[in-house]
């Protein structure tokens, strides 16, 4: 599948982007007259549990609109986060492995009855009940016309677009908002799975305001795990993590390309050149 790359939303001033939701017609369903909506202080009303985990990629408002025909209901939730990047992050981190994706906004999924999809900085979940077949009829005839007017010109973030498709774990490139490997000092990430026969190799990418910040992270990483700098043939800087196993890292300016898992040296060099070249390093 073919997207355009997306650099941080507002170095995009031109593309246009709705800031608030308006519900969709839908032929022939009745739309209750109240939309009801949620902030961070109330978000926890409707998805109780759920709401810090959404609070930590940037959640700003949810607009729930509910439609009806006869014994039949469609809900649409429209969750709005403070960027397109978060907005991926929570849709990345709720997309099942097994989803069969295809291009509703950015990117989209849907099954029996629910249709899940992102686009800018707009996070859609849709559902159905008593509709027959409505992910593949209703749900995605009603996203496809949401969708262009939620965001004018849908991109995937550039990071996830610079992570190369061969080899690439289907459905596993996601962007993790903080803590990740479970680490506070690494902060967000964005990563992916890579597989060479039966073997898994983790690809990550930590993107900072500038290649001193990254500098910082990369000896506060080394304190932590008491670890040496040790160069290998690739010029790839190794950590023996002592929760995470030996972590491979690639210093690129302002970004960190790492690798943990299996040890797949060609692999590992290979992706290092080409997500470092379509990084623009």
């Amino acid at each position: 599948m073919d997207f355009k790359l997306l650099c941080f939303f507002f170095l995009l001033p031109l593309i246009s982007e709705a800031q608030t939701f308006s519900p969709p017609e839908i032929q022939g369903w009745e739309q209750d007259d109240e939309v009801e909506t949620f902030d961070r202080d109330n978000l926890f009303n409707h998805i109780n549990g759920a709401a810090e985990f959404y609070h930590s990629y940037g959640f700003e408002k949810l607009y729930v609109t509910r439609y009806a025909k006869g014994d039949a209901e469609i809900t649409i939730e429209a969750y709005r986060h403070a960027d397109p990047v978060r907005a991926y992050g929570i849709y990345s981190m709720e997309r099942p492995p097994e989803a069969s994706v295809s291009n509703i906004g950015v990117q989209g999924y849907y099954e029996d009855d629910i249709l899940n999809f992102y686009t800018g900085a707009w996070y859609i979940k849709m559902n159905s009940f008593r509709e027959p077949d409505a992910g593949s009829g209703i749900l995605l005839t009603t996203a496809r016309k949401l969708a262009p007017e939620l965001c004018s010109e849908p991109m995937l973030p550039a990071v996830i677009g610079a992570m190369p498709e061969q080899n690439l774990v289907a459905n596993s490139r996601q962007y993790i908002a903080n803590t990740f490997m479970g680490l506070e000092l690494l902060g967000s990430a964005y990563r992916a799975s890579y597989k060479e026969g039966d073997e898994e190799m983790e690809v990550f990418v930590i993107e900072r305001e500038s290649p001193m910040v990254i500098e910082k992270l990369v000896a506060d990483y080394q304190a932590f795990a008491q670890s040496e700098d040790q160069a290998t043939d690739q010029k790839i800087y190794l950590i023996e993590d002592p929760f995470n196993g030996d972590v491979y890292l690639r210093k690129a300016g302002k970004f960190l390309i790492g690798f943990s898992g299996a040890d797949l040296p060609e692999l590992r060099n290979k992706l290092g050149v080409e997500i470092e070249k379509a990084l623009g390093k």
